[in-house]
């Protein structure tokens, strides 16, 4: 198998050199990582899966009439059990991961535990505990990720020479976008 490093399917950019699956761990007891493309849905479910109940789910869509990169418009889903958790990235999780101009995570209501998938899939974690910890860094290892500093990110590799390109995906006609009211039976909303 080909072990070069995938990127989203709404991520284009000619050069992903230097790219690994790989974590860097934060002085704050965070890490920022990257993972490849087939691995993040089911990293992400394992890292979700660490966050005790109950459990936000955040999307944050940039704003259609935005001349730039500043303007979002975020909504949540709350008070979220593990198995919505686990439905709503099993129905929505390769839309997510394939996505490249949404941002999204789930939280811990109580806990403060947090994951952030940032743009370029770059993905942020928060332990809240001690056991969150040990299982983040269980799930990295799981996933062959391996400590690195500093940490190869997408960011890092954006030059006139090479350019990032991202876009919107799409799954049966369904996109991101279209999420908050497919959602909002179930209580997504928008932040104000």
């Amino acid at each position: 198998m080909d072990n070069k490093f995938m990127l989203p399917c709404g991520v284009d950019m000619e050069n992903t050199e230097g790219l690994k699956n790989a974590y860097e761990t934060h002085p704050d007891g965070g890490f920022e990582a990257v993972v490849s493309a087939e691995k993040l849905p089911a990293l992400i479910t394992e890292l979700a899966g660490l966050i005790k109940e109950p459990v936000f789910f955040f999307l944050e869509l940039p704003d259609e009439n935005s001349a730039d990169d500043s303007g979002w418009t975020t909504y949540y889903l709350d008070n979220c059990t593990s198995e919505v958790i686990s439905v709503l990235i099993k129905e929505y999780g390769s839309l997510l991961a394939g996505d490249g101009v949404c941002r999204f995570g789930f939280g811990g209501n109580e806990s403060g535990g947090e994951i952030y998938v940032k743009l370029y899939k770059v993905i942020s974690v928060y332990p809240a505990d001690e056991e969150m910890l040990r299982g983040t860094l269980k799930a990295f290892g799981k996933f062959g990720m391996e400590q690195t500093s500093p940490l190869v990110t997408p960011w890092e590799l954006i030059s006139e020479e090479n350019p990032a390109v991202c876009v919107r995906a799409e799954e049966d006609g369904i996109s991101l976008f279209d999420l908050p009211e497919m959602l909002k039976n179930a209580g997504m909303y928008r932040a104000e």
